[in-house]
């Protein structure tokens, strides 16, 4: 871990352990004689000490993990990410270099990896069918979810959207109307920011909170609006309300008849009691 320091690392790192291989005990390339050789197995870490833990110690030296993401095959992995690496060098500007050789580090031995196949034959003129062309196919249309760690602490998750939910052209007014949960808040915002600005140089890190993940993931779903929606009429409730509605037409209809009827019968009546009466002279007017 030399390229960190001195047994150092930068407060909370390394997040990832190393894989602990046995040292050489005598140097192959210090000579005989060098400070320090042949190795001391008993002996702990040594100073100068740092914030970190990453030197050799009883016998045991750190390496690259082979298994920091979970990976079947490390080989495969390896060989991904050296075509990666050479794909960017070659867009980019200069080269960054590999050891030609290490004592027990491969993935930092070119020669290793070259023996293993994770480079192409010919480094500096590829062929199409080395994959070098196509080792970023996806990186560059930007065929990724930038989404938020799980696990992480809240403050990290809030400082992360309050950075994305910055960006002008990302609404997030009525974010916590449309996602339940931080985690979703995040997931929409950080993958909206990345989208808009990964062209420019923009990671999808936001201090430690964001990830890239390679896999096909749902978009948040956002919470159903409260509007109301009219319930359908089934074909036989609507009949059946047609019937009820006709049968008191009718019968309204009929007790209209009805009264009209009445109200005559009660005029004939009337009229008859009035012409009978006209008929009628008192005593006195006869005399």
């Amino acid at each position: 871990m030399w390229l960190n320091g001195f047994n150092d690392n930068l407060p909370g790192f390394p997040k990832v352990q190393c894989h602990m291989v046995d040292c050489p005990i005598n140097s192959t390339y210090l000579g005989d004689g060098f400070p320090g050789t042949p190795l001391d197995e008993t002996k702990p870490i040594q100073g100068p000490y740092g914030t970190g833990m990453s030197g050799p110690l009883f016998g045991k030296c750190p390496v690259t993990s082979q298994s920091s993401f979970h990976q079947h095959d490390d080989a495969a992995l390896t060989r991904a990410l050296t075509l990666k690496k050479l794909n960017g060098f070659a867009v980019g500007h200069g080269w960054y270099f590999w050891n030609f050789k290490t004592e027990f580090a491969t993935k930092w031995s070119f020669l290793d990896l070259f023996r293993q196949g994770a480079f192409p034959k010919n480094v500096s003129h590829y062929h199409s069918d080395d994959g070098v062309e196509t080792a970023c196919r996806k990186e560059d249309s930007g065929d990724f979810a930038c989404h938020a760690k799980r696990g992480v602490e809240e403050f990290e998750l809030k400082s992360g959207l309050a950075f994305a939910c910055n960006y002008p052209e990302i609404d997030c007014s009525d974010i916590k109307k449309r996602f339940h949960t931080l985690e979703e808040q995040c997931d929409w915002a950080f993958d909206q920011y990345w989208h808009l600005n990964r062209e420019k140089g923009a990671t999808c890190d936001f201090g430690g909170a964001g990830h890239l993940l390679n896999v096909t993931i749902s978009t948040p779903k956002e919470l159903p609006s409260h509007t109301q929606t009219s319930k359908k009429v089934k074909p036989s409730h609507l009949l059946a309300s047609v019937a009820k509605w006709s049968f008191a037409t009718i019968m309204g209809v009929v007790a209209l008849a009805l009264v009209a009827v009445g109200a005559a019968i009660f005029g004939v009546v009337r009229w008859r009691q009035h012409r009978m009466r006209r008929q009628y002279s008192p005593i006195g007017g006869r005399l």
